[in-house]
């Protein structure tokens, strides 16, 4: 796969200068140029002058033999860069399946190539994205930046490719050294994965790679040669550099990602994707769509008036109407789904959204049938047991029609915890649809349209990581849906804790792809700065003051954006926090391995579901410490909720934070006595502007709590 374009070759075979050639390894790396000739495969080296990094590049299927004079594949714009580089040179298309590549990186790694720079990234694109997955093991600490990658070709680990044949049967797939890229991802590698999800076999293969480094950046409708599609939409030199200087601009990608839509190969993408899922009575629709999106697009022009050619009535009305069609349905295998999760999105055309309205039953809102029957996979609920009524039309009650294909939301949240476990539950089918929405329909929680669409605002810098650059939309009022795509709960309470294998891998590699870690190795999450009315403990602060002195760094989440947020907790390997909304985003981006310690706050507190999330997402077993002594509720409440507060026992804590290694069993806390309880609580009820008073033996505990 060869990047540049014709013009682009003819001036670097001009401008091209070919290393010395070397014979002797150990005088080669001493020097800042050189050639190696390595049998089947040769080294090209090129020191950038200031560089601590190097690009480790390998040809794919269409670069052997396209330059002239031969070169790495990648090399301009590695120059561009500014970066070190290390082409490792194929003279035949074998998939680096010979010993003479394995034995070429062994005999660099030991005359101290790689010692000479802080960051390697191992770089390539199908063919050679696999060798790069494959032997950047090698390298320790190497990272991985590949495109469209196989993450194999052997028949038993990968019976779903079968694109290749000639190279299976040619080449060496039983010996095992360095025969699976999957395990540059079970390394706890760095991984970059950019890849089309509509094409199956691609899909397959990235799904294979899987760790706690690896990020998955999908990029719809770009087919397998997707590096050459970014390189037309723009944004291709930038995504290379910021990867190989470990700082990608993912929010910026993901925009500059938008102008997609006006090049024809993702249009032809685009139709052709909707024709072979057997949908061709949905392409007026997707044709109008993107005339909407490009009027000057002469690929859609000409393709309407195709259709209109072959439909009389579409071409007596320029704008032709998609009639309603029987619902259609997409299953997401991906990862083998386990009930209450079966990768479910139903396609329905003419569908109704209805929001909650005044004279219908309280919460009542989902989605109709063009027929007017409930679709029950719209379903939101308030809690595990409580499931939200269906909503009932008035006769006369008008309808708003909205042309166009757009994805349900479900309901919209504005508290942060309720909105990652309720509102983005339906956010995995991005990756799964077989044509892009043109927005996200969300029902407002309470049918609260104004409060609603303000907090929204304030949720997009978390839709922009995410990679979704669609509006965001709520209404007061039902529409009519001309396309709707309705996929199931991914997440939620109860059993979804766990997230469906499509939730997880969505709301992972994304995140992951979009912020890298950044912060110390040791954390507390505190809640200390919250209103008063949220709750929380008595004498936060105390813990703060104990942890600081431990090495912690004291963090607030609500006083940084949410990328940042994301960067802490991906850096660090000890983390100590109260149970609330920190931790359920803290359980997408853990890596395996970091160590957890979850303080309750309250009794009776759902410590269950944070501890289902966290093994589900990231194999972290919650440590959980419950050390209340007593709950102390508003003057007038009967019951533990989201604004009472705990009184705890800060000597049991600071012991069970000891004999669990998250502070040296040496450490002595400074701790309030008696009259300084009385004291903390004393300034809390002033600062909650109310009474209050201990919780009873036998009062109600909440079973349904803002996080």
């Amino acid at each position: 796969m060869n990047d540049e374009t014709p013009e682009e070759r003819r001036v670097r075979k001009v401008t091209v200068q070919i290393p010395p050639e070397m014979t002797d390894l150990a005088q080669a790396v001493q020097t800042d140029r050189f050639l190696y000739r390595g049998g089947l495969v040769d080294a090209w080296f090129e020191a950038r002058a200031g560089s601590d990094i190097l690009a480790v590049t390998f040809d794919n299927l269409s670069s052997i033999g396209e330059y002239d004079p031969p070169q790495p594949w990648l090399r301009w714009r590695v120059e561009q860069a500014g970066v070190s580089l290390l082409g490792l040179m194929a003279s035949r298309k074998d998939w680096y399946r010979n010993p003479d590549t394995p034995a070429l990186i062994a005999a660099l790694r030991a005359a101290g190539l790689f010692d000479r720079f802080r960051r390697i990234v191992f770089v390539g694109a199908s063919m050679g994205g696999f060798s790069a997955l494959a032997y950047a093991p090698m390298v320790p600490g190497a990272a991985v930046l590949a495109f469209s990658p196989q993450s194999t070709l052997s028949h038993d680990l990968a019976p779903f490719e079968r694109r290749y044949r000639y190279a299976q049967r040619k080449w060496d797939w039983s010996t095992p050294a360095h025969l699976d890229g999957a395990e540059a991802g079970r390394s706890g590698a760095e991984v970059t994965l950019v890849y089309d999800p509509f094409v199956p076999e691609d899909r397959a293969h990235a799904r294979r790679i899987v760790g706690a480094g690896v990020r998955h950046v999908p990029v719809p409708l770009m087919g397998h040669k997707a590096i050459r599609q970014i390189k037309a939409v723009g944004g291709l030199q930038e995504l290379i550099e910021g990867v190989l200087r470990g700082t990608p601009d993912w929010p910026a990608f993901w925009k500059t990602f938008r102008a997609r839509r006006a090049g024809v190969a993702w249009q032809r993408s685009l139709v052709a994707e909707v024709t072979a899922r057997g949908h061709s009575r949905l392409l007026p629709g997707a044709v109008k769509a993107l005339l909407r999106t490009n009027p000057e697009s002469g690929y859609a022009r000409r393709e309407a008036r195709r259709l209109r050619k072959g439909d009389p009535a579409a071409a007596a009305s320029p704008a032709p109407v998609v009639p309603p069609e029987p619902e259609r349905r997409i299953v997401v295998t991906d990862g083998a789904p386990q009930p209450p999760f079966e990768g479910l999105i139903l396609d329905l055309a003419q569908a109704i959204v209805v929001p909650e309205r005044d004279g219908d039953a309280k919460l009542a809102a989902g989605v109709l049938r063009a027929d007017g029957e409930f679709c029950a996979l719209s379903q939101g609920w308030i809690r595990a047991r409580r499931p939200m009524p269906a909503p009932t039309l008035r006769p006369d009650e008008p309808i708003t029609p909205l042309p166009g294909t757009h994805l349900f939301g479900g309901n919209f949240r504005g508290h942060f915890g309720h909105f990652l476990v309720e509102s983005t539950a339906r956010l995995w089918a991005m990756d799964h649809l077989p044509t892009a929405p043109e927005s996200i329909l969300y029902l407002p929680y309470r049918g609260e349209v104004g409060a609603i669409e303000r907090v929204m605002e304030g949720h997009d810098r978390f839709y922009r990581l995410l990679g979704i650059d669609i509006p965001v939309r709520t209404f007061g009022t039902p529409l009519r849906v001309e396309r709707l795509f309705v996929p199931e709960l991914g997440f939620g309470w109860a059993e979804r804790y766990a997230g469906s294998p499509a939730y997880r891998a969505f709301m992972q590699g994304r995140l992951r792809a979009a912020v890298a870690p950044e912060g110390g190795k040791k954390l507390y999450i505190s809640r200390a700065r919250l209103a008063a009315q949220r709750g929380g403990i008595l004498g936060e602060t105390v813990i703060e003051e104990n942890l600081a002195r431990a090495g912690y760094e004291i963090f607030h989440p609500e006083k940084h954006p949410v990328d940042v947020q994301i960067a802490r907790y991906r850096a660090a390997e000890r983390i100590v926090a109260l149970d609330g909304s920190a931790l359920h985003l803290a359980a997408y981006v853990t890596d395996p391995g970091t160590r957890v310690a979850m303080i309750l706050r309250r009794s009776k507190a759902m410590a269950a579901d944070y501890q289902r999330q966290f093994r589900a997402f990231c194999d972290v077993a919650l440590d959980v410490i419950d050390v209340v002594r007593t709950d102390w509720v508003s003057g007038g409440s009967d019951r533990v909720d989201f604004r009472s507060v705990g009184e705890i026992d800060f000597a049991a804590l600071f012991a069970a934070l000891a004999a669990q290694g998250y502070v040296t069993k040496s450490f002595r806390p400074r701790l309030p006595d008696a009259k300084g309880m009385a004291a903390l609580l004393a300034e809390f009820t002033e600062r909650r502007g109310g009474s209050l008073r201990p919780l009873r033996p036998g009062e109600r505990h909440a079973d349904d709590e803002e996080a």
